[in-house]
C-alpha cells in the first residue's frame, strides 16, 4: 500500500493506494542483432509486402501495474520467410502517457531453430532495461518453458488471406 497524504484545513487526510504487484517480464538473450538502424516507424508492413500483416499493441507497466510513459521500445524480427533484413522489420518508438505503443508489421517466419518470435529491447531511466523475445501461440514449435512470453494471435480474414492482431503487457523492474 502506498499512502498519499494531503494537508487539509482541519488536519491531515491520508488515503492508501494498493500496488497490484506484478512479476517483471522475463528477460531472454538479445540474439546476434544490431538495433542501431531501427527507424522511428510504427507502420512497417505495406500493402505491397509479401506475408501476413501483424497488428501488435503493447503496454509498458511498472511492477505495480502503473503505465510507464516515455519508455523506448526497440523491435526487430525476421520477415515472413525467417530472414533478417538489416533494412526492414525493425523499429524504435516510445510508449505514450498510458504506457502504450502499437506497430503494424509482418508475422515473422521461422528463423533458424527458434520458433517465430520478435526481439524487444525496452528502456526507461527509472527502470532496468528489458531484453526479451515474444513468441506466438499459433507456432507449434514454441518452447513450453516460454508460455509467459507467448502472445495469443487473433486471426482476421483479409479477402483470400488473413492478418493477425495481438497484444502484450511488458512489466519493467525498477532500478
Amino acid at each position: 500500500m502506498f499512502p498519499l497524504c494531503a494537508v487539509l484545513l482541519l488536519g491531515v487526510q491520508c488515503v492508501s493506494y494498493a500496488c497490484d504487484q506484478r512479476q517483471p517480464t522475463r528477460a531472454t538473450s538479445p540474439g546476434p542483432h544490431d538495433f542501431s538502424t531501427a527507424p522511428a516507424e510504427t507502420q512497417l508492413w505495406r500493402e505491397s509486402d509479401v506475408g501476413q500483416p501483424l497488428f501488435l499493441r503493447g503496454r509498458i507497466l511498472d511492477t505495480c501495474g502503473a503505465p510507464v510513459a516515455g519508455a523506448r521500445v526497440r523491435i526487430l524480427h525476421a520477415d515472413q520467410d525467417g530472414e533478417h533484413d538489416p533494412n526492414r522489420w525493425r523499429a524504435h518508438l516510445d510508449s505514450d502517457e498510458r504506457g502504450a505503443f502499437k506497430i503494424v508489421t509482418v508475422l515473422p517466419g521461422y528463423a533458424g531453430t527458434i520458433g517465430r518470435h520478435m526481439h524487444f529491447v525496452i528502456s526507461h531511466p527509472d527502470h532496468e532495461q528489458l531484453v526479451t523475445r515474444l513468441y506466438f501461440n499459433v507456432d507449434p514449435t514454441v518452447d513450453h518453458g516460454a508460455e509467459e512470453l507467448t502472445v495469443v494471435l487473433e486471426e482476421i480474414p483479409r479477402g483470400e488471406d488473413k492478418a493477425w492482431v495481438a497484444g502484450y503487457e511488458f512489466v519493467l523492474k525498477p532500478k
